[in-house]
């Protein structure tokens, strides 16, 4: 009954780990973007995780209105979108933290560009 008992009790840990290990990045929210000499404002952000790790979504701010599409492992993220105020795929790329606020940064072809605060809105 021992072993039994510590085989169920190691499967619990390994589940919850599991489950603790990946935030859920669907929902709406609002990111806080800085962008050095471009300025700063939020954007609302719409993002549907599907099971093969993509994501996809909308972008409406000052850089853009329009699709997303990414991936998601874990509490890591990255989406792109095309913006023609700056004539570049715009990606963003950033981590959830424990306490469901994410944060990160914004480039442009390849170079860091800002930076970013997010909250789910729902």
């Amino acid at each position: 009954m021992k072993i039994n008992l510590l085989h169920i009790i190691g499967g619990l840990a390994m589940m919850t780990n599991a489950v603790i290990a990946s935030a859920d990045v669907s929902g709406n929210w609002i990111f806080s973007v800085t962008l050095g000499d471009l300025g700063s404002g939020d954007a609302v952000i719409s993002m549907s995780e599907e099971a093969d790790g993509s994501l996809s979504g909308t972008y409406s701010g000052q850089l853009a209105n329009g699709p997303i599409s990414g991936t998601y492992t874990g509490n890591d993220f990255e989406f792109s979108f095309n913006s023609s105020l700056i004539g570049a795929d715009i990606t963003y790329s950033g981590t959830v933290a424990d306490d469901g606020t994410g944060s990160g940064l914004v480039q442009a072809q390849g170079a860091d560009i800002g930076t970013f605060t997010a909250r789910k809105t729902d």
